[in-house]
C-alpha cells in the first residue's frame, strides 16, 4: 500500500452519536484534496455501536481504518492511533469536530514551513470560542495556569483536540508518550519541546459541543495529576530519549500566530 500523505486519527469512545457525521464532513473534505490520505478511528473499547458504524463506513471507504483498543483512555487510544499511521503528516481531532475541519490546510501550511508541529489554541489572538458557559472557560484557564507553572510555559492552549504533526516527530513522541488519560496533550507537547521541536500554536475557531464527555471538574484534576505525573516522570529520567535533536530542526522553537510580521 502506497504511504499516504495524510492520516487523520479520530480518538473514539462511546461516539456512537457522532462518529458518523464526523466521518462524512471528514471524508468529503478530503475527498476534495489533491494529496493522499487515510483516516483512523482509534476506538477506545466502546461498548456502544461506535465500531459497527466505523466498520460501515470503511466498507464503503477503504481508505478508513478501525483500531479496536481495550478501554484506558482517550491518551491510550490517540497513542495507539498514531503508532499505527503511516502518513508523512498525522493530524489528530475529536468526534465532536469542534473546530471546522477546513481549518487542515492552514495547519499542513504551516508544517510545510519547517515546524514539526502544530496546535490549535482557542486562546491566542484571532481564536474564537462558541457556546462555552464561563464556569468552563474559568476551569480551563486554571488549568493552563496549572500546566505553565508544572510542565510547559510556551503554550496559552495545550488542550485544543486539533493537532497536527510531520509523521516522523509522532513516531518519536509517541513512542515515549505514557499518559493514558486526558492529560496526554501536556506530555506529548513537553517531549516535544525535549526533543527541540519546533512548534507553532495556530488560533482556531472553537465550537463547544455540551454533549462532551469531558467532566469539568473531575477531569480537570485528573489533568492536573496527569501533568504532575509528566515532571515527575522526567525528574526520574523516565524519558530515555537516545537523541535531543530533531531532524530538520535548529533548537526548541514556539512561535503563535501574530509573532511574526
Amino acid at each position: 500500500m502506497t504511504r499516504p500523505f495524510l492520516s487523520v486519527i479520530i480518538p473514539a469512545y462511546n461516539e456512537e452519536s457522532r462518529i458518523g457525521d464526523a466521518l462524512d464532513k471528514i471524508v468529503d473534505y478530503l475527498a476534495a484534496q489533491d494529496y493522499t490520505w487515510e483516516v483512523i478511528v482509534a476506538d477506545d473499547g466502546s461498548t456502544d455501536s461506535t465500531a459497527e458504524l466505523v466498520e460501515a463506513c470503511r466498507l464503503k471507504d477503504g481508505r478508513i481504518r478501525l483500531e479496536c483498543l481495550p478501554h484506558r483512555g482517550k491518551g491510550w487510544a490517540v497513542r495507539n492511533g498514531m503508532l499505527a499511521a503511516s502518513g508523512d503528516y498525522r493530524f489528530m481531532c475529536d468526534a465532536d469536530i469542534a473546530t471546522p475541519i477546513d481549518y487542515l490546510s492552514s495547519f499542513l501550511e504551516k508544517l510545510s514551513e519547517g515546524y514539526d508541529i502544530v496546535i490549535g489554541s482557542r486562546q491566542i489572538e484571532g481564536a474564537r470560542r462558541f457556546n462555552e458557559s464561563a464556569l468552563r472557560h474559568a476551569l480551563g484557564r486554571l488549568f493552563n495556569w496549572s500546566v505553565r507553572l508544572i510542565a510547559v510555559r510556551e503554550f496559552q492552549d495545550t488542550q485544543c483536540g486539533f493537532k497536527c504533526m510531520r509523521g516522523d516527530a509522532a513516531e518519536r513522541i509517541f513512542r515515549l508518550q505514557q499518559t493514558n488519560g486526558w492529560g496526554f496533550d501536556v506530555e506529548m507537547l513537553f517531549l516535544a519541546l525535549k526533543m527541540n521541536m519546533r512548534v507553532f500554536e495556530l488560533p482556531v475557531d472553537w465550537y463547544h459541543d455540551p454533549s462532551s464527555k469531558l467532566r469539568v471538574g473531575i477531569d480537570s484534576l485528573l489533568m492536573i495529576k496527569d501533568t504532575l505525573q509528566v515532571r515527575i516522570r522526567d525528574i526520574l529520567g523516565k524519558y530515555r530519549l537516545d537523541d535531543l535533536s530533531c531532524k530538520g530542526s535548529s533548537g526548541a522553537l514556539t512561535e503563535r500566530s501574530g509573532d511574526r510580521k
